[in-house]
């Protein structure tokens, strides 16, 4: 199964972060989804700020627009508010994405073992 891009995507000015605080909430919302949603479907648990530059989720080849090292951490520091995204070391170099926090995958294994039973002793 291939990943589908969203339509952003092929919008050239996706790759600049806009200067209205409004659209730029709008925008690094659009980008924290595309990011988790790229990391789940292709099972990335971890990425390097330098490498991520060219990596296809912010290098898009067919438009020939790729998104600034600057706008990456812009988008990181976004993810990491939200708590999907934790530095792996003090100079924010890597970086552990989680595309569920820890209390989604808390409350999803909740469920599992109650809808089994596996939570009783006998």
């Amino acid at each position: 199964m291939t990943f589908e891009w969203p339509w952003q995507y092929n919008f050239p000015p996706f790759f600049t972060l806009q200067p209205n605080a409004d659209t730029r909430q709008k925008q690094l919302a659009a980008w924290s989804s595309l990011v988790l949603s790229y990391c789940r479907h292709h099972r990335l648990y971890t990425l390097d700020v330098l490498e991520a530059q060219e990596s296809p989720v912010f290098n898009n080849k067919n438009t020939g627009r790729k998104l600034s090292t600057e706008a990456i951490q812009v988008i990181f520091e976004e993810l990491r508010k939200k708590g999907n995204l934790e530095w792996m070391d003090k100079n924010k170099a890597r970086c552990l994405i989680m595309w569920r926090r820890p209390e989604e995958w808390g409350k999803l294994i909740y469920q599992w073992v109650r809808s089994v039973p596996l939570n009783s002793a006998c």
